[in-house]
């Protein structure tokens, strides 16, 4: 067995030089459509759930991801890093990595983020390190009632998709103050999908 010491960036900066990091797959700015999610994230998908402290193991696995797919941006890493523990240790979710058959590691380039309880609904967010974006399954018309704001609803960007897609708000991890609205958006679909 081999130790490597290191930062995250710098463990993921060494493995791509030596060859055995994940290969990095495009970044797209849409979420999977729930055919195209369905269809990857079925089988033996990895999870971490926020039921219980994170294992030593998953916070490294959870890390290279992060790491390995969020590009040379340090803030839009450092985000994404910091939001998904805070969501771990606040919220009874499941965050899964997305399948994809088309990288060497057999992972897409998101997170999917689900309700810890039956699974009725999917994933109510995906987040995507390489660009630091999440699309919730909320729509304008829920967001109204959450009263966030002005000020936090600068950060919200309505999608423009079909009405039957659930997933109608991006919410782009640009800063701390948008990770709390984003949080507050993860809070507020877990709600919706625990409800019905």
């Amino acid at each position: 067995m081999r130790i490597i010491e290191g930062t995250p960036q710098e463990i993921v900066d060494f493995e791509r030089l030596a060859g055995t990091g994940s290969q990095v797959a495009p970044v797209v700015d849409a979420a999977p459509s729930p055919e195209e999610a369905g269809s990857e994230t079925e089988g033996d998908t990895a999870t971490l759930s926020g039921a219980a402290p994170l294992a030593a193991a998953d916070h490294v696995a959870l890390m290279k991801f992060i790491y390995g797919r969020a590009g040379d941006d340090h803030e839009r890493t450092v985000q994404t890093e910091r939001f998904i523990m805070r969501l771990l240790a606040e919220e009874k979710v499941i965050v899964a990595f997305g399948r994809s058959s088309k990288t060497l590691d057999g992972l897409a380039d998101y997170l999917m983020i689900r309700d810890n309880g039956p699974q009725r609904y999917g994933a109510v967010a995906y987040l995507r390190p390489g660009n630091g974006g999440m699309t919730v399954r909320l729509g304008p018309d829920e967001l109204e009632s959450l009263g966030l704001g002005e000020h936090a609803e600068r950060h919200i960007q309505p999608r423009n998709v079909a009405a039957s897609d659930p997933y109608k708000l991006n919410c782009p991890l640009a800063d701390a103050a948008a990770a709390d609205v984003a949080l507050r958006l993860v809070r507020a679909a877990l709600e919706a999908v625990r409800s019905e």
